[in-house]
């Protein structure tokens, strides 16, 4: 009898094992998704913003599209940010965007950026190119967009090198195709209206380019991050973004 008990007790304790080994594998799971040729870590927990980052925010839709929120969930708000786990360095970068990203909530904003090296690690302000859509809670008078470049190293005001930015006030339709091409010298952005293939230029809503030395540039290759989080203040609904595609071409 006290035999069976034991057997019995060790089947009981294997079966618990295992069920927390599955949850385990599945939420590890569940913090990485394969999208656009690459393989993406989800943020959960800490992110830029007041909102953290949680990867029941960041799914596929049907098509197969990229759809990330800003939801209040159990009375907090939370948003949404994942990286590329590769790392990419000098080429031509591009997301396709389904929406009207030039006029969401004041506080909600869009990041499609180089962050690194390596996930969420490095100095804060250095080796990072962006493009982000939003009115930054009416704090920049008037834009709804920005491009922007952090130097490789030395961020360090007032003495150090400091960031280069555009902010500007555009208007777009419901798709937009956003580029940015990264070389040693220089990194040049394209907003355009519609989806285009990488190489063309058509129906330019934005462009600007940016050349400096190679203390001003990032040199590093870097993951790729895209988020959608809130700025100084929480939005008045819940928030979401379509990135319908994402693609890399190396120099």
């Amino acid at each position: 009898m006290n035999e069976q008990r034991m057997m019995t007790g060790t089947r009981f304790i294997r079966i618990a094992i295992c069920s927390i080994l599955l949850t385990a594998f599945q939420c590890v799971q569940a913090q990485t998704i394969r999208w656009a040729g690459h393989t993406w870590k989800v943020t959960s927990g800490g992110m830029a913003g007041v909102a953290p980052g949680n990867p029941g925010n960041v799914d596929l839709n049907p098509d197969g599209y990229l759809h990330l929120q800003i939801a209040k969930r159990e009375g907090k708000w939370i948003a949404a940010e994942l990286f590329t786990t590769d790392e990419m360095g000098f080429g031509t970068y591009q997301w396709v965007i389904e929406g009207d990203v030039y006029n969401m909530d004041q506080t909600t904003v869009l990041g499609l950026f180089t962050y690194g090296p390596t996930h969420h690690v490095g100095a804060d302000a250095e080796n990072e190119i962006d493009i982000e859509f939003s009115q930054w809670n009416k704090t920049c008078h008037g834009c709804d967009a920005d491009f922007t470049v952090y130097p490789s190293t030395g961020n360090r005001k007032p003495n150090g090198v400091s960031s280069w930015e555009d902010n500007f006030q555009v208007s777009g339709g419901n798709l937009t195709t956003a580029r940015m091409e990264w070389s040693s010298d220089r990194v040049v952005f394209t907003l355009m209206n519609g989806v285009h293939p990488i190489g063309s230029v058509a129906d330019v809503i934005k462009s600007e380019t940016y050349s400096s030395n190679t203390t001003n540039i990032p040199q590093t290759a870097a993951p790729v991050g895209i988020n959608l989080w809130c700025f100084k203040g929480t939005p008045a609904r819940n928030q979401s973004a379509i990135i319908r595609d994402f693609q890399f071409v190396p120099h």
